[in-house]
This record gives structure tokens, sequence and C-alpha cells, in this order.
């Protein structure tokens, strides 16, 4: 039986299965924002596997949804793909174990930048390794090929988005701990991106009891839904205090506080209201 891996969404479940199926490369930074003032961005690609890996560069579109992404169709794809207005080099890159590369993103020569955002994933994929994954009498093979995706924005001009958090509520995970559920709202034409924090503040202290780094919200999805572990039972009586940060700034972007009361002994969770 011989298991092929094209998607890159399936990777990360063939990759679990085991180490020595792992090619372990690297992209950084996560995110880059083109506009006509910054119209080149540079990736650094690092190989920390013991073999030589080969990749292809490429670009896919994919449309924002309140989980994460979706491959965006045929109807959306031409209001949304920055990829026409982008040149990438190199297309294919040979790193040594240990080595690295980079890879640069340029706007087109002469390219003018539709207003408001737009959005590709420049792709890496490597080539399939063969990887046995158990010895047995008819054998069982998988050729895993990786792949790391990572979105460029294109952007003509810019304004802040409105924010707001909604439909936040307390509920359990599957150990019985505290999970603070939420949905980060955005408007207007372009992305939000930055980090969430939960912060219990009671008896003039604060205790930082959640983060969740690298959040974006787009347009196209306008909305983002988040759970973020509180790692424990119960809260005691005070305020819980929600806060987006966006990259880069010192500031809360935006804050919004939940009066926290205490839950009877014999209820599910703690009970959290709105203030403000």
């Amino acid at each position: 039986m011989r298991v092929i891996g094209g998607l890159f969404f399936l990777l990360a479940a063939l990759l679990a299965l085991t180490a020595a199926a792992r090619a372990e490369f690297f992209v950084a930074p996560l995110r880059q924002v083109i506009t006509a003032k910054d119209p080149v961005a540079r990736y650094r690609v690092s190989n920390a596997s013991d073999r030589i890996v080969e990749a292809r560069i490429d670009w896919l579109d994919l449309s924002a949804t309140p989980e994460g992404y979706a491959l965006a169709t045929t109807a959306v794809r031409p209001g949304l793909s920055a990829a026409p207005y982008l040149v990438v080099t190199p297309s294919r890159l040979r790193l040594e174990p240990g080595g690295h590369a980079e890879v640069v993103v340029r706007l087109k020569k002469g390219a003018a930048i539709p207003a408001g955002e737009r959005r590709s994933h420049l792709l890496i994929e490597t080539a399939p390794m063969r990887t046995p994954l158990r010895r047995a009498s008819t054998g069982l093979e998988v050729d895993v090929g990786l792949g790391i995706s990572t979105p460029v924005i294109l952007r003509g001009g810019f304004s802040a988005p409105t924010l707001s958090f909604e439909s936040s509520r307390l509920s359990r995970d599957a150990d019985g701990h505290l999970v603070f559920e939420t949905t980060l709202k955005s408007g207007g034409r372009y992305s939000a991106y930055g980090s969430i924090t939960a912060v219990l503040e009671r008896q003039g202290r604060t205790t930082l009891l959640a983060r969740i780094d690298n959040v974006a919200v787009y347009p196209d999805s306008g909305a983002r839904r988040l759970s973020l572990p509180l790692r424990r039972e119960v809260l005691p009586e005070g305020k819980l205090r929600l806060e987006f940060r966006s990259d880069g700034q010192d500031r809360a972007t935006l804050s919004k506080i939940f009066e926290v009361a205490p839950a009877p002994p014999a209820a599910s969770a703690a009970k959290v209201n709105a203030d403000r």
C-alpha cells in the first residue's frame, strides 16, 4: 500500500506518524505586507533536516474563514489574489542539511496596486521522500512532501479596521479546564493582525491567563473565532480583561472587560457577564 501526500493540509497528520518522515524546514517571517512604498519582501528558508531538500515555490489562493482558511473558488479568486501583481525569485530551491536561502517577492515593474487589500499565500513544497511507516509482509510506505505557506498581503492605501469582541463565553475542555471562547469581528477593507490576551484582574493584581499570537482577521471573512485555554478549573471573583493588540503597537487596539462572578460549587463553569 502506498499513500501519496499531495495536499499540504494533510501533511501534518502524516508527519505526526513518524519522526523519520519529517523534512524539517522553516520560513520566516510568518507574514509580509507589500505596498508601493515597500515593494519588496524577503523570506529566509532554512533546512533543519539531515537530508538535502529540494523545493518548488508557487502561489496558493486561500479564502479566509472564521476558523482559518479554505481553498479560494474561481469566483472569488480574481478579486482576492495578489499573485498577478507579484514576482517571486527563485522558483526552486536546493538546500543542503543545515543550509538556508533567501526568497524574494517583488511588486511587478509598472504594476498599479488596486485600492484595498489583496492576499496570496507563498507556498514552498518539497519533493516527496519515501519513508517506511511499518514493516509488514505486505509493506506500508508513505511518500511525504512537506508544504509551508505564508500570506503575502498587497495593500493599496490603509485605514485601520473597526474591531469588536462578540459572542464571548466560558466553556470547558475535555479535561474540565475553562476555555474562553470569543469572536473577533473586523470591518473595513484592510486586515487586522496581532495578539489576543486574557488577563484576570483581582484585588489590585493582574494575572495573565492566556495569549494567542499571530491572530489575523481578513476582510473576506470579517471575523475570527478563537478559543483561549485558561488552564484552570475555576476563576475567582474579579474582572477578566480581553485585549487585542495590533502587531508593533505598545497599547491595546481593542479591550473589553467581563465581570467574573464565583460559580456555585455544583456549577460547571464560572459565570461571566459583559461589563463593557
